[in-house]
């Protein structure tokens, strides 16, 4: 079954993984897009759908692309309902080439990488070589951090910098910091706890929402070309 859930205003989560619906776009439009554009992954299966202001109800995702529901207790629900898919009708949500579409690089052990790669669903490598594109660099935000992400900036989409603790930070990461981002995007990370010591951190509430924010900074400051 995928869970569908309004977290707050436009951010949702559809199978864990947080999104923002558009401005001036429906989020039943454009979530039963995003679930039509991977009927054929998901196959036919059940949707439950939580918004913050309407009854929870279900839908059914057919491997078609279709979306239909058993009853219709609430006349709200005849928005997020669809017919079978056309090959000659272009979804809102374009499928994506890889994952989320950002290619990220941890620049040192334990910049966070490998947990941002699934938040923001992208992609991680072990090797900056094994993308000709942009890349997404992760580092922590100490001194060492900052050294190693100046060493690819050239390569940077945009860097994200992952709080190594919680509290102010001091003065002279601050400044390395600033340098930094006379150089490449920046992208500030804060220390979320939830993080910490667990696996299943993407689907509570708390962090679904902060990577959302994440994934957002990140579309507003990516650099594509030099």
């Amino acid at each position: 079954m995928v869970a569908v859930a309004q977290l707050n205003g436009p951010i949702w989560t559809v199978g864990g993984q947080a999104l923002e619906v558009p401005a001036g776009i429906l989020p039943a439009q454009y979530i039963t897009d995003l679930l039509r554009v991977r009927s054929v992954e998901l196959g036919q299966r059940e949707v439950t759908v939580r918004p913050t202001e309407q009854q929870p109800f279900t839908l059914t995702l057919g491997a078609d692309g279709s979306v239909t529901a058993k009853s219709i207790a609430d006349p709200q629900i005849l928005q997020w309902l669809r017919p079978a898919r056309s090959d000659n009708v272009t979804p809102l949500v374009p499928q994506p080439t890889i994952k989320g579409g950002w290619t990220l690089f941890g620049l040192h052990h334990g910049s966070g990488a490998t947990t941002w790669a699934n938040l923001l669903d992208g992609t991680e490598i072990g090797d900056p070589k094994a993308s000709s594109g942009r890349l997404l660099l992760v580092a922590r935000t100490t001194l060492g951090g900052i050294e190693q992400a100046k060493t690819l900036t050239y390569r940077a989409g945009a860097v994200l910098m992952v709080a190594d603790a919680p509290g102010t930070l001091p003065a002279d990461v601050r400044r390395g910091i600033r340098v930094l981002s006379g150089a490449a995007p920046l992208v500030r990370v804060p220390w979320l706890a939830a993080l910490r010591g667990t696996m299943t951190a993407s689907h509570t509430p708390a962090v679904a929402k902060a990577a959302a924010k994440i994934a957002a900074s990140i579309r507003g400051t990516w650099k594509e070309t030099t």
